[in-house]
């Protein structure tokens, strides 16, 4: 997972990734490679074992070989490589690298956003497609005709979690949110759908995307007297200090309501205190639900990894990635032209751990419900349960801003 010192010029990018993919090789040529990008280490090392260990599992399941369109086989071989939390130059590098001296025919993995975005330009020369398990900025698919995402947009996300709240209640909000592109997204369609259904927004603070020191925006956010504090923070330690903040500064005791996304998934559950019970979260996916595709999934992670075979978006993503990836491989075979692959995903129809899923056929992104829970203890454990349920949301992002 070491860095090379030097990266190729982009000239010289273009002329390496076509023999890259065209020359032969002395692997099997039914072997696809794919190259998993994601962070092990850092302020976000949750996700790049969460995607491979639903990878891992989902293999388990169905096998490692996928049935050609002649009746070849295929093996299905992953190349993990770590962007330790370092940023999109980073995940650049290592897209460059699994292309050129890996030769792998597909990128996936992706937690957050920037590094999605950074590799559009590795997939347009290379054409090689990119499946995004995770990161959620509405636009990204925009960006290369090679992307296809299965996680999620925060639009979604968003915009359900407002019209919910002006409905339910909560009349006047504050939203706190990283300052990068998901952030933005979660600010702008909170606003827009909460004040559309009768809320009124009161303030709103934008935080560096690493920080765990909230005590200053907790301050104002106190200050202002919203009944609700609106959250977009990224899954992992910053997320866990701003609750721990919302606590200790009074939020919480000052009667103010604390609604949150996937920073409330069952993966952080267990580093929080009792004082998040009653906190209202929006999400694709809950844990609890009992659809046999997610009991599946649930089954083999704890069979295979025990305690650490905990089920969240980053598992959902990566499983759902896979079921489209074999389907295109059963369709397509090994060695087809990127957009191929592209072509076979779009508009499919899955039946997801977390409900029926589609792929835009036009967007290549996805339609799906999408959930408001509630966070309750149930046996001693912090357990997430849907309350209400909104069915096959397309991104509003998309909506507003219809291709030219």
């Amino acid at each position: 997972m070491t860095a090379r010192d030097r990266r190729p010029t982009r000239a010289a990018f273009i002329g390496l990734a076509l023999v890259a993919l065209t020359a032969p090789t002395a692997t099997n040529a039914d072997t696809f490679k794919i190259g998993l990008i994601a962070d092990y280490t850092g302020a976000f090392a949750s996700w790049g074992p969460q995607f491979q260990n639903a990878i891992e599992a989902f293999q388990a399941i169905h096998g490692t070989k996928v049935k050609g369109p002649k009746g070849e086989d295929i093996e299905v071989a992953f190349v993990y490589r770590d962007t330790n939390s370092a940023g999109p130059d980073k995940a650049k590098q290592l897209g460059e690298e699994l292309v050129l001296r890996e030769r792998v025919k597909m990128l996936a993995g992706f937690d957050l956003s920037p590094h999605a975005m950074a590799v559009g330009q590795i997939a347009n020369e290379a054409k090689v497609p990119v499946m995004i398990m995770n990161a959620a900025t509405a636009s990204i698919t925009r960006g290369s005709p090679y992307y296809v995402r299965t996680s999620d947009t925060i639009p979604q996300w968003a915009a359900t979690m407002g019209k919910w709240a002006a409905t339910n209640g909560i009349k006047t909000a504050y939203i706190l949110v990283t300052d990068y592109a998901p952030g933005y997204d979660a600010e702008t369609y909170f606003a827009k759908a909460f004040k559309e259904n009768g809320g009124e927004i009161i303030g709103s603070a934008r935080t560096p995307i690493q920080e765990t020191n909230f005590a200053a925006y907790m301050e104002r956010a106190l200050q202002a007297k919203p009944d609700a504090v609106y959250m977009f923070q990224p899954g992992g330690s910053p997320s866990i200090a701003f609750v721990k903040a919302f606590v200790e500064r009074g939020l919480k005791q000052a009667g103010i309501r604390l609604l949150g996304g996937g920073e409330f998934a069952e993966l952080y559950l267990p580093n929080f205190s009792d004082d998040v019970i009653g906190v209202n979260s929006v999400n694709h996916y809950t844990e609890t639900n009992t659809l046999p595709e997610n009991i599946e999934m649930r089954s083999q992670l704890r069979k295979m990894f025990g305690d650490k075979g905990v089920t969240d978006i980053a598992s959902v993503g990566a499983w759902d990635a896979m079921q489209l990836i074999y389907l295109a491989l059963g369709q397509v075979g090994a060695s087809g032209d990127g957009l191929k692959y592209i072509d076979a995903m779009k508009g499919k129809v899955l039946k997801s751990p977390r409900g029926e899923i589609m792929i835009d056929p036009q967007e290549r992104d996805i339609l799906q419900n999408i959930y408001i829970r509630r966070i309750d203890k149930v046996d001693g454990k912090l357990t997430n349960a849907d309350i209400a349920t909104y069915p096959m949301v397309k991104d509003p992002w998309k909506i507003d801003n219809p291709p030219k």
